[in-house]
């Protein structure tokens, strides 16, 4: 098979998210298959490093479509699809919720979560114009990409069953790959990475690891306050460690902390990489991750491969992902949060047990398991080409 994949996300600047899908996800499919040819979309000049990693069967090639506003819909919709066309694709994968609604061969769509079908996804932006058209393409493309796709890919059995649900898709048609945590997130000798993260960002022994983003769901407003309820001779002790992958949340953040008088034992961390992030997991007392809503909650198995107890909330996919391996709470009880934290900071027993459950638990999830049964989609697709046509209809 020729499969196209549109990995626009390789060569974007942004980290995290569809980044780390994409990455992730096109390396092992590249080390698990010789046999199929790959068709990379990106949108920009790939760097040289990226282009070296590429194995024999695999193609970049540059779609533009960096315009402010109307170019990535017009390089999806328009310049995607004619060249896919032209490079004769037998299958088309978009991995990033998005994907052109008229595919000249089956497509395959990725779609992560249902967060976007929300009417409150965009809280905290500024609703220019612009923006609230995009929003719409956001919002009502990937229904309609899903619906006429040959079969929808996603991340978790919960976003599957909200993906039959919200999109009224049939159940054989959502196909789960869990993802996994990168290998460069392991374990490493605490004492030094301790004095790593101490040098990098002046933290001192024990802090609490938090992410932040531009999303509120994130919670963070909720961890404060939980934050707040922990005894003041522990969090002396236990800095609370933010670490922001976008800032725009980080002021009205710090506000909830000075009106909860915590403000002292707060601190942010900024432009961190991917190894910085190994250090800080490594280093920490425990990984706080009261998001409301994940389609699947990478960072909890990234925590647990680094051996980081894991405090984390109990809805959506992030029981389905962390199994018995983390404490769960109530991500809207500041208390119920609290009282986990308090519990793992007292108990050094107990964080060991989680540190052993969470390195298992990560390990047994895999980026080339992931990758074969990606593979395997794929296949069925191209076996059912002659029903694509039915199964198209929105």
């Amino acid at each position: 098979m020729k499969i196209g994949i549109d990995a626009r996300f390789l060569t974007h600047p942004q980290p995290g998210g569809f980044k780390t899908y994409t990455e992730q996800l096109v390396r092992a499919l590249l080390n698990v298959d010789a046999e199929n040819e790959y068709i990379l979309y990106v949108d920009r000049p790939p760097d040289a490093r990226m282009v070296a990693s590429l194995t024999p069967n695999a193609t970049v090639r540059i779609v533009p479509g960096t315009a402010p506003f109307i170019g990535m819909p017009w390089r999806e919709q328009v310049g995607l699809t004619v060249q896919a066309k032209r490079d004769r694709i037998d299958i088309l994968h978009a991995l990033c919720l998005t994907a052109p609604v008229r595919a000249p061969c089956p497509l395959v769509v990725t779609i992560h979560d249902t967060i976007w079908l929300s009417p409150h996804r965009f809280t905290g932006r500024r609703k220019r114009a612009q923006r609230s058209l995009m929003d719409m393409y956001y919002r009502y493309v990937p229904q309609i990409a899903a619906r006429r796709a040959s079969a929808v890919v996603t991340v978790s059995h919960d976003a599957q069953a909200a993906i039959v649900q919200h999109l009224g898709i049939p159940a054989h048609r959502v196909f789960v790959t869990y993802e996994a945590a990168a290998s460069i997130y392991r374990t490493r000798d605490r004492a030094l990475a301790i004095n790593a993260v101490h040098e990098r960002f002046g933290l001192s022994k024990g802090f609490i690891l938090a992410l932040g983003s531009a999303d509120p769901r994130k919670n963070i407003s909720t961890l404060i306050r939980a934050y707040a309820h922990v005894p003041e001779h522990m969090r002396i002790h236990h800095e609370l460690a933010i670490v922001w992958t976008h800032p725009l949340l980080a002021e009205s953040i710090l506000a909830e902390a000075r009106v909860r008088g915590v403000e002292g034992q707060l601190r942010f961390l900024r432009q961190v990489s991917n190894d910085d992030m190994v250090n800080l997991y490594n280093a920490a007392a425990l990984f706080a991750f009261p998001s409301r809503y994940e389609g699947f909650g990478l960072p909890i198995l990234e925590a647990m491969a680094c051996g980081t107890p894991v405090v984390a909330a109990n809805n959506s996919s992030i029981p389905e992902v962390a199994g018995e391996a983390a404490l769960l709470v109530d991500a809207e009880s500041p208390l119920s949060i609290a009282r986990a934290i308090e519990r793992l900071l007292n108990d050094a027993s107990l964080r060991d047990e989680l540190r052993a459950r969470g390195i298992q638990r990560a390990a047994s999830f895999s980026w080339q398991r992931c990758a074969r049964e990606t593979i395997a989609v794929y296949q069925k697709c191209s076996i059912g080409r002659e029903d694509v046509g039915a199964m198209r209809v929105v």
